[in-house]
């Protein structure tokens, strides 16, 4: 089963998309960014809330867009983060030549951190299998620019694929993000992720929209759905 990961900024979000069945609440700024942060208060006190009401489900945090290769402040952010009680602490990483000491920093810190490989560019597969070596909990792919199309106009399936496939055999939990709406489920069910990623598909209107519980609810019925899986076979074809 695919786990939907739904991207909220508030503590009214929040409530709205665990009600309507999320697998997972990733707190961020839309606003601010592809992986906006939230200030360390809101998150500590989301989280807090959630931990009342929605007990044993799994809470992540963005630490913001951060300039790549400045390893000082993604430790600052996720430390600040990471001190507010998430399960996850979700950081960026932009394919270049930092692009493996950001890994490597990134892992060395105390907190269960998801490495975000962007990928507007196409995803560097050699990071993916660096990432899962190192191994961290998760790996995710996103992209940074949510104006341009989704993460499948960015990097080709069998890439993806790949991708997951590299995750599997590392025992890693895998997940694809970007831009991503309902019309892109039977692609994301092909390639079979631990988890995906919405929040522009979540939205009344632009992803810096307001959320709605009914849009959560048909994302995660799609993504859970019992019609069959389709082939990725088929989907590479169509």
């Amino acid at each position: 089963m695919i786990r939907l990961l739904t991207s909220v900024r508030d503590l009214a979000e929040a409530r709205e998309a665990a009600a309507a069945g999320a697998d997972f609440i990733d707190l961020k700024e839309p606003r601010a960014g592809a992986l906006g942060a939230l200030p360390p208060a809101r998150v500590a006190s989301i989280v807090c809330a959630l931990r009342e009401s929605h007990p044993g489900l799994p809470v992540s945090a963005t630490i913001g867009d951060l300039r790549p290769g400045d390893h000082a402040a993604v430790a600052h952010h996720a430390n600040r983060i990471g001190r507010c009680g998430v399960d996850y602490v979700k950081a960026g990483v932009a394919p270049g030549p930092a692009a493996r000491e950001t890994l490597e920093r990134m892992r060395a810190l105390r907190w269960s951190m998801v490495p975000v490989l962007l990928c507007d560019d196409g995803l560097d597969l050699r990071l993916v299998e660096y990432a899962c070596e190192l191994g961290f909990v998760g790996v995710m792919a996103d992209t940074a620019r949510k104006d341009a199309g989704s993460l499948f106009r960015c990097v080709p399936l069998a890439v993806l694929d790949s991708m997951v496939q590299i995750a599997r055999a590392h025992d890693v939990m895998v997940g694809l993000a970007g831009a991503l709406r309902l019309e892109h489920v039977a692609r994301v069910r092909a390639l079979l992720p631990d988890f995906a990623g919405f929040r522009s598909a979540l939205c009344d209107g632009a992803r810096t929209g307001r959320l709605e519980a009914a849009r959560v609810r048909d994302v995660r019925e799609a993504l859970h759905g019992e019609t069959p899986v389709v082939q990725f076979e088929s989907v590479l074809a169509a």
